[in-house]
């Protein structure tokens, strides 16, 4: 009966509250600020899954991760989807890779399997590495398709179960999200008006539920299991075996590669990928690793949580494009709120604008490098099955025309290819004469870095050393982690805005909590079966 005369009274709505305001029949301050930021909390804490830790990690590190992913939340719900989205194509591109070569012994290849071969689930280990290093689930097709590994009891490794904690915590992130939605939805309904906090805590129940459905399949798993070769074959043999028949352009020295002795297996790094990381790094090298642990090894000992994976093609990027789209334009619900000055109203248009200007930047972008990315992936697969069919083919130093060196450069890959020895863009070697001017793109690090890895080093104090580190900052010195400064300049300065926009809304979903009309504090229904009051 209260309720509906004060839904009757336009006077009462339009008046306003200043400063905090207690709980009593209706919504107080406290109570706004505790359903959003529970709501926030749960969709960027709970509804995250990390990889697989080290087996060196100590107890605090899954904490740790999982503290990192939620900031990569905190700085964009769209980031976390991305992340999630990735990985759910990666774990989808294994599934059809086991299934088209049938070297699983029988066994289905799910995508809990996938996802936990993705996420640094398993160590493989052998003579010459007996501490082991992650493998991808495409490295582990390739090893087990080649005999280098027998395929793995999944059964056994005990992967498929989560514990109850864990699906405790999946529940109740999912109904906080469902009855937070279900009273703004009313409230919408009702013609009762919401604060900007609100309406961003909504955005982060909006993207849950696309980071749910890429992550329903990922198991929770803290602890990698082992695996080792077959016959205790050296790794250096394996890379000796894939130089001769797949990868002719794997070095000699058993030492020169790049985070794990079979990385060769993954292809071309993803230029999105490589834009993240060089960005963390930077937050590594000042000390302040918000989004991501470092690793403090040449040989990497885990995948990172926060690595940015390709999305598919086709109908599944189509499906989830939807949500990005949604979420780029949200902050204009926002654009007649009420402001307590003009200011801040002309602000947050200014950020929600802002919003949607970097959306469609950021996914137009983010859409050619994975056409790009799945173009050259296609490429390397392509070379490798060639080599594949010819065991006996002699071993060629590859030397590119200009064209194809630009083609190379275009697709953002860095590593060198075979072509048929009678082909006119390659020159052998076994004389020491060389007919071709173009020089061939090598995987070693370049002239004047270190080699093979410090963690923390100094540029050549130079032009071009410095120069060089800013294209390139990765502790190894990796050649694929190369960006060219003409996109990493306007990238940077596009990517800094998006940040300060950002902390702009928290910033005016906070301040704004200090004056708002009467009917925010209006309570549509006090029926409350969790955290949150409408």
């Amino acid at each position: 009966m209260a309720e509906n005369s004060i839904l009757t009274n336009s006077t009462y709505l339009s008046e306003l509250r200043y400063g905090w305001i207690p709980s009593g029949q209706d919504r107080g301050t406290l109570d706004i600020l505790w359903s959003c930021l529970i709501t926030v909390t749960l969709c960027c804490w709970v509804a995250t899954h990390p990889n697989a830790g080290s087996p060196k990690d100590k107890f605090y590190h899954p904490f740790i991760d999982r503290a990192h992913l939620a900031m990569v939340g905190l700085l964009g719900p769209e980031f976390l989807l991305a992340i999630a989205l990735g990985q759910f194509s990666s774990a989808r591109r294994s599934v059809n890779k086991f299934k088209t070569d049938q070297v699983t012994k029988g066994v289905k290849w799910t995508y809990t399997y996938a996802f936990f071969a993705d996420m640094g689930g398993m160590f493989l280990t052998s003579p010459d590495y007996p501490d082991g290093f992650p493998i991808n689930a495409e490295q582990l097709h390739y090893l087990v398709k080649y005999g280098h590994v027998d395929f793995p009891d999944m059964e056994q490794m005990n992967i498929g179960e989560r514990n109850a904690s864990d699906n405790l915590s999946r529940f109740l992130t999912l109904w906080q999200a469902l009855w937070f939605s279900v009273i703004e939805i009313q409230r919408i309904a009702h013609g009762l008006p919401m604060t900007t906090l609100e309406l961003t805590a909504l955005s982060y129940v909006y993207i849950l539920v696309g980071c749910q459905i890429c992550w329903f399949k990922k198991p929770s798993i803290s602890v990698p299991r082992t695996i080792r070769t077959k016959d205790n074959t050296k790794i250096q043999e394996i890379r000796m075996w894939a130089r001769k028949h797949t990868h002719h352009d794997i070095p000699e020295d058993p030492q020169a590669w790049y985070r794990t002795p079979v990385d060769f297996i993954s292809g071309p790094r993803w230029q999105i990928g490589v834009h993240w990381a060089y960005y963390t790094r930077w937050l590594e090298i000042f000390c302040v690793p918000l989004y991501s642990r470092p690793i403090k090894s040449k040989l990497w000992d885990r995948f990172p949580s926060d690595e940015w994976l390709p999305a598919e093609k086709g109908a599944i990027l189509l499906f989830f494009s939807v949500m990005p789209v949604g979420f780029t334009i949200w902050f204009f619900a926002g654009w007649n709120f009420f402001f307590a000055t003009s200011i801040e109203q002309i602000l947050w248009r200014v950020c929600a604008s802002y919003h949607a200007i970097f959306g469609v930047y950021g996914y137009t972008y983010y859409y050619t490098e994975i056409f790009k990315w799945h173009k050259a992936k296609a490429a390397a697969d392509k070379r490798c099955e060639y080599v594949e069919a010819l065991p006996s083919q002699t071993e060629h130093t590859v030397v590119l025309t200009e064209k194809t060196a630009d083609s190379a450069k275009n697709l953002s890959t860095v590593t060198t290819f075979d072509i048929p020895p009678d082909s006119k863009a390659v020159t052998k070697l076994h004389n020491g004469d060389i007919e071709s001017q173009s020089k061939p793109i090598t995987n070693s690090p370049p002239d004047g870095y270190p080699a093979p890895y410090t963690l923390q080093w100094l540029p050549p104090m130079t032009v071009d050393g410095i120069l060089g580190f800013l294209r390139n900052n990765s502790a190894n010195q990796d050649p694929q982690m190369r960006l060219s400064l003409r996109v990493l300049i306007p990238v940077s300065v596009i990517c800094g805005l998006y940040i300060l926009c950002r902390l702009a809304i928290w910033n005016e979903n906070f301040i704004a909590m200090r004056v708002q009309p009467a009917g925010v504090y209006v309570t549509v229904n006090r029926y409350m079966p969790f955290w949150g009051d409408g």
